[in-house]
């Protein structure tokens, strides 16, 4: 009979010690933290580019707009409503104007145009792309890249090196383009 009061005994303090040892590892106290869910490239390219452009977070909001228009605000790219220098994308389009154009996104700032040749018997032809990188009217705020195609005799195109001399040029055009329309839009 002791042995068996031995053994309740045994089993009612093993079980009490127990509960009190599992109930001083509650997960109340832990810190948990959690991973942000991942970010919308959109959304993060978007947030990215007011952070360049100095914008605060109400800058983007109706409210934010609203309060511009009644205050007469502009925007620091020079210009409402594209993520990209006003005067160098306006440049860049006249400039390129001559060229058919496959491509134009004023947020992303890249225009793309079509294969172009002076005429039907010309035997080369170029296409150009236009990267408007910054928002501020600066050197290194275009890249254009200009592709070539001379057409061998037996009609096949065939890809030919950069011309890194023809892309300067066609850099520096659209620079001076965009200067002059700065300089017309402070008089």
């Amino acid at each position: 009979m002791t042995y068996k009061i031995n053994n309740c005994f045994f089993i009612i303090i093993f079980t009490l010690s127990t509960l009190v040892f599992l109930n001083t590892c509650s997960l109340d106290d832990a810190e948990i933290v959690r991973a942000p869910p991942p970010e919308d490239r959109v959304i993060k390219r978007e947030r990215e580019r007011r952070e360049r452009a100095g914008e605060t977070a109400e800058d983007g909001t109706f409210i934010g707009d609203i309060f511009k228009g009644l205050t007469g605000q502009k925007n620091k790219t020079g210009g409402e409503g594209i993520g990209v220098n006003t005067y160098i994308w306006r440049a860049s389009l006249d400039t390129l104007s001559f060229m058919p154009l496959l491509s134009a996104d004023p947020f992303g700032g890249v225009i793309i145009t079509d294969w172009y040749s002076n005429s039907e018997t010309s035997k080369e032809k170029f296409k150009i792309v236009a990267y408007i990188l910054g928002t501020e009217l600066r050197v290194d705020a275009i890249k254009v890249s200009v592709f070539k195609k001379i057409k061998k005799e037996n009609g096949d195109w065939v890809d030919t090196k950069n011309n890194q001399i023809l892309q300067n040029k066609v850099e520096d055009a659209i620079l001076t383009k965009a200067r002059k329309y700065k300089i017309q839009s402070t008089k």
